[in-house]
């Protein structure tokens, strides 16, 4: 029997991400030896309407704070700010949160701060890292149609 060169030799990986969003994780964990089936377990489609987002960048001055759960998120907010011609300069005022550093590493990458990046990377983490600091403010969730409500439902308690 031939020995493993490769920590992950002989073992077969699912990754579940997005089709886009596969080629990263694959190609690490094909160089660590491993078989790699992609499968995405999601799609990434743009809402069937702005309205909500679109309702809420007018009213960018209103905000303390905005809140980032993904990468796509992050992504999706900045290009809709570009579509609707904001200058970025309107959200010099808001503090940011990235529920992972996945997440705070493309929202530097357009030019915004992180200032607060939970120590866990689920919602529960995120509303934690806020208590004693969003009393009183108004708080952006850019979040995606089908995520978990504990964000939205737990900051309306802080």
């Amino acid at each position: 029997m031939k020995k493993p060169t490769k920590p992950l030799d002989g073992i077969r990986v699912l990754v579940g991400r997005a089709r886009h969003q596969a080629s990263a994780l694959s190609t690490a964990l094909r160089e660590l030896g491993a078989s790699i089936l992609e499968i995405p377990f999601i799609e990434i489609q743009r809402p069937r309407t702005y309205k909500p987002l679109d309702e809420a960048l007018a009213k960018l001055h209103q905000y303390h704070w905005v809140i980032f759960t993904s990468v796509n998120g992050v992504d999706a907010f900045w290009d809709r700010i570009d579509e609707r011609g904001i200058n970025r300069k309107e959200l010099r005022h808001l503090k940011v949160v990235a529920i992972g550093p996945s997440t705070a590493k493309a929202i530097e990458t357009q030019g915004k701060q992180v200032n607060v990046l939970p120590k866990e990377y689920v919602a529960e983490s995120v509303v934690e890292s806020l208590r004693g600091q969003v009393d009183g403010q108004r708080v952006l969730l850019a979040r995606a149609r089908v995520a978990r409500d504990v964000i939205p439902i737990e900051l309306a308690k802080l």
